[in-house]
């Protein structure tokens, strides 16, 4: 466990992935939580702000690349067991340059890997590009919405997402942390955004869960490659 920078600065960023852009959950952590935006940003130029920045910033998109398994996500598929589909794999940094071309990227991956993408990673390889141009910047840290979530209730929610009852179940475990919570924007990705801000105060406080546990790998570039709830 480890702080992402020193006490002094009072808010922590959540991050999600949306079409088009990102949705942005800012918190302040001066004393108790308080939810000061939930807003959509169509790049991430937000993370190099003009004044103060924040004490963490945790994505939900991987950071650290490797040719193939990374270990932090299969820790965070255990933790989510039976649920270990809600754990896409992480692509390979050659397949980055292959987001117009889904047959391409999986020939790249295959010749590292051993293996092709599947749809629901090629799709992101855009966003992963972006977050990847942006991996050194001090205080950001890779996280999992459900990962955060299984840790506020202790165990990972049966209840998907985009169920009405997955839902009031998400927003009743964000409200133990935000009381004063209403009903958050962006559907199911407003309330994965707030769930990485949830993390990203952890990793601030010092006391987040690190996957994988004990040393933590690096990639090719010297970036860990771990998961922070």
């Amino acid at each position: 466990m480890q702080a992402c920078q020193d006490a002094q600065m009072q808010t922590v960023l959540g991050v999600d992935g949306r079409r088009g852009g990102w949705v942005v959950a800012t918190v302040d952590v001066t004393d108790a939580a308080q939810l000061v935006s939930l807003e959509f940003h169509e790049s991430l130029a937000f993370m190099e702000p003009d004044g103060d920045p924040p004490l963490c910033v945790a994505i939900d998109m991987p950071i650290g690349l490797a040719d193939g398994p990374r270990a932090c996500d299969i820790a965070a598929r255990k933790l989510l067991s039976p649920h270990t589909s809600r754990v896409f794999p992480a692509p390979p940094r050659v397949a980055l340059g292959h987001s117009d071309d889904y047959e391409a990227a999986c020939r790249a991956a295959k010749a590292v890997s051993g293996k092709a993408l599947s749809r629901q990673t090629w799709n992101l390889l855009t966003s992963i590009r972006a977050v990847d141009d942006h991996a050194d910047t001090e205080g950001l840290v890779e996280c999992h919405p459900e990962v955060a979530f299984a840790l506020m209730q202790g165990f990972a929610l049966d209840e998907r997402k985009k169920t009405p009852p997955g839902r009031e179940r998400r927003l009743e475990l964000l409200r133990r942390w935000l009381p004063d919570l209403g009903e958050p924007t962006f559907g199911d990705d407003g309330l994965d955004a707030l769930a990485c801000a949830w993390s990203a105060s952890r990793m601030a406080e010092g006391r987040a869960l690190i996957l994988p546990a004990g040393k933590v790998p690096l990639d090719a570039l010297g970036r860990p490659m771990r998961i922070v709830a």
